[in-house]
């Protein structure tokens, strides 16, 4: 039709495949073409060719339609460009996503998601999840066809974990919704949430058992001039001759009460000092046990066994420091036998080659091979928390045994346990002899 070789209307490269829709031609061959104009300017167009062989004329010509198709490639290369860029974001999500149909069957999974979970159990837990999803709203995996908004969950795993979960609808036109469940492990954000507000319970508890101590050393101080004057008076008494049975036993009862808001007195005065000095063990051990002695539980129930080596080294140390360590396991260890039928307190300070060793062992209920390698993680505890426990029943807050290994730290001393269920518990503790630890001002040791 326009005089000229249909073959002129193409670059050379592209003549074969021309001569190769005219023999295709029977067969009904399509071919993409990208052609060059004349112009230089132009830009080249991508021509799709169908071939058909004509019916008249013996088959002796072919129809050959073509059409524009370079607006239509490019569209597709850029949903496909698109496509494989968004593949590659979901593959590298580091949140867990997975898609389910309107059967609750699991569509695709994401690899972030396949690490969370096995694939026998994330069916399992993508149903509890929907469930707890459909508490509020009454949708579920039939009605999904409803404009239900997205919605975020703290939802639990089942073991242990806990997960920030976001479900959502996808629609598309003439096909099945789709439900999508986006997954974020936040277990250890949960757990320094519940530690730091168990944190913040325990600093209020020790500023107010602080505060409580300043009231009872004052308490006891004010106490010793009434006793100071009932001792003398029956001391005077007795001078005179005039001292009777009944004297003597309220000047024995006074005299017991005066060792107490000794022992009080001089508790509290060592605990005050923050500056680091030689420390005797053997008084720290013996006064932690007097005081503890206010708890009648250890009072009448323990037997105790106090075996302490005559000749022992002095600590370089700050006094609350030692004392905080040895009453945390000496309260672990009765708190242990609350339960017990056979209970015995043993504690132990001699000296083994280059250490100073402090044992401090009971006949309480011991602990599994399971709780032991966690009994040093702050805030781990198989005790109940204090409003939990009933009236006298032991409770923790599981901030001893970790505090206690932190301060043996600055020490370079080192906290060993042995233990057996049903059998009761060992722990030691091996201060080096001979060393001299720098150590800062109490005070400051937590700036």
């Amino acid at each position: 039709m326009l005089d000229r070789s249909l073959l002129l209307f193409f670059p050379d490269s592209e003549r074969k495949i021309v001569r190769t829709l005219y023999e295709d031609a029977g067969a009904g061959g399509v071919h993409v073409v990208e052609i060059t104009p004349t112009d230089p300017n132009a830009t080249p167009r991508l021509i799709e060719f169908t071939a058909r062989r004509s019916d008249s004329g013996n088959g002796e010509f072919a129809l050959l339609v073509g059409r524009d198709v370079g607006e239509r490639a490019l569209s597709e290369r850029y949903l496909r460009t698109e496509r494989d860029r968004m593949n590659l974001f979901i593959r590298a999500m580091r949140d867990g996503l997975v898609l389910l149909n309107v059967s609750g069957d699991i569509v695709y999974v994401n690899p972030t998601m396949e690490t969370f979970f096995e694939s026998y159990e994330l069916a399992v837990v993508c149903h509890r999840w929907m469930k707890e999803f459909t508490k509020d709203d009454r949708s579920d995996l039939q009605g999904l066809t409803s404009a239900y908004g997205g919605k975020t969950l703290k939802l639990e795993a089942g073991d242990g974990r806990t997960f920030l979960v976001s479900r959502s609808f996808l629609f598309e036109t003439g096909k099945p919704s789709q439900v999508m469940l986006m997954a974020k492990d936040v277990t250890e954000q949960v757990l320094m949430e519940k530690q730091n507000h168990m944190l913040e319970l325990e600093l209020t508890r020790e500023s107010k058992l602080a505060e409580f101590g300043m009231l009872v050393a004052g308490i006891a101080h004010n106490l010793n001039g009434p006793l100071t004057g009932i001792l003398g008076l029956c001391d005077l008494m007795k001078m005179r001759g005039t001292a009777s049975t009944e004297i003597e036993q309220v000047r024995k009862q006074a005299s017991v009460m005066r060792d107490l808001i000794t022992n009080l007195l001089t508790k509290s005065r060592n605990e005050s000092e923050i500056e680091p000095r030689e420390l005797d063990v053997r008084d720290i051990i013996e006064t932690e046990l007097r005081f503890l002695e206010g708890n009648l539980f250890f009072k009448h129930q323990i037997t105790q066994n106090l075996l302490i080596a005559d000749e022992l080294p002095t600590i370089y140390g700050v006094y609350i420091d030692l004392s905080q360590v040895i009453g945390n396991l000496v309260r672990n260890a009765i708190d242990a036998m609350y339960e017990s039928p056979k209970k015995h307190l043993t504690v132990k300070a001699y000296v083994q080659e280059r250490y100073l060793v402090l044992q401090v062992a009971d006949t309480g209920c011991g602990m599994s091979k399971e709780v032991q390698a966690h009994i040093y993680e702050p805030f781990f505890t198989t005790k109940p928390k204090q409003h939990e426990a009933s009236d006298g029943a032991p409770a923790g807050t599981g901030l001893g045994l970790s505090s206690s290994r932190a301060i043996l730290a600055r020490y370079g001393a080192l906290l060993d346990v042995e233990s057996e269920e049903g059998h009761g518990t060992t722990f030691t503790v091996r201060f080096p002899i001979g060393r001299k630890p720098e150590l800062l001002p109490r005070g400051e040791q937590h700036r």
